[in-house]
């Protein structure tokens, strides 16, 4: 799934590296801890492969595309945003980690892969609903091509194969020496409205402490001093604007 901010433009880079590292080291179990359009999750190469999101609407989105896209609806109009936005508003006010996909269903008047549909399809920033309706325009209806995105990656074996699982990045039971790789929301960019609190400050102290068991690559443009950079990529974003994408790892198991 294709929108501003995915990992799509870098997935080929960094899932060799990872795919390397998992297969050099034996490696059955790899969970992406915030694994948004699943664009990295879709290319890992390894026995089990689970990706997890703090967003209900986007999982639940998820699910359908892989068990059920044609219920997925094939066209996204101004009217369906806006029933889909007021839905979504009830959930934003709920956001807990001891709620589950059922919880947050009962939340609303509509099917939360619905509410994702129009949320990921048709939000101008291809990323949530916080910039607003994103309208068909010169002949390009972006709903629907992100749509067809969207059913594309669903017909890959590997992202058949994502096990999916909806919450808190730090309630997820990782099992010692499986991979992790975590995309957390930049410090100083792109914020969706599910994660605009997001404490990097814990996620930096998190990722230490999973260390100790598990060997962790993070996408990030900076991270403190602990964690060893191993790659990047310069990508020109238009209007003469360039940004660096950087891939950082991170394991301090005692026998690694």
């Amino acid at each position: 799934m294709i929108y501003i901010d995915s990992k799509n433009k870098y997935a080929k880079d960094i899932t060799l590296i990872i795919n390397k590292y998992i297969k050099e080291n034996k490696i059955t179990e790899f969970y992406d801890v915030m694994c948004g359009g699943a664009n990295i999750t879709d290319k890992i190469k390894c026995e089990k492969v689970y990706a997890n999101d703090l967003s209900p609407t986007l999982i639940a989105l998820h699910l359908a595309a892989k068990f059920s896209f044609n219920s997925i609806p094939e066209n996204g109009s101004k009217e369906y945003w806006d029933r889909a936005y007021k839905e979504y508003r009830k959930i934003l006010r709920q956001i807990s980690p001891l709620y589950n996909l059922e919880d947050y269903q009962k939340m609303v008047d509509m099917p939360l892969y619905e509410i994702g549909a129009i949320e990921w399809y048709g939000s101008f920033s291809r990323g949530g609903f916080k910039k607003g309706y994103n309208k068909p325009l010169n002949n390009r209806d972006f709903y629907k091509e992100s749509r067809k995105n969207h059913y594309l990656q669903a017909q890959n074996k590997n992202y058949k194969k994502i096990i999916f699982s909806q919450g808190d990045y730090r309630r997820i039971e990782i099992p010692s020496n499986a991979v992790i790789y975590a995309d957390a929301p930049n410090k100083n960019g792109i914020t969706y409205q599910i994660d605009g609190k997001f404490n990097h400050f814990d996620y930096y102290n998190w990722l230490r402490e999973k260390s100790k068991t598990n060997p962790i690559f993070i996408s990030e443009k900076e991270m403190p001093e602990d964690f060893t950079q191993i790659w990047e990529k310069e990508s020109d974003i238009g209007r003469n604007r360039k940004i660096i994408e950087k891939l950082y790892f991170i394991d301090n198991r005692s026998d690694s």
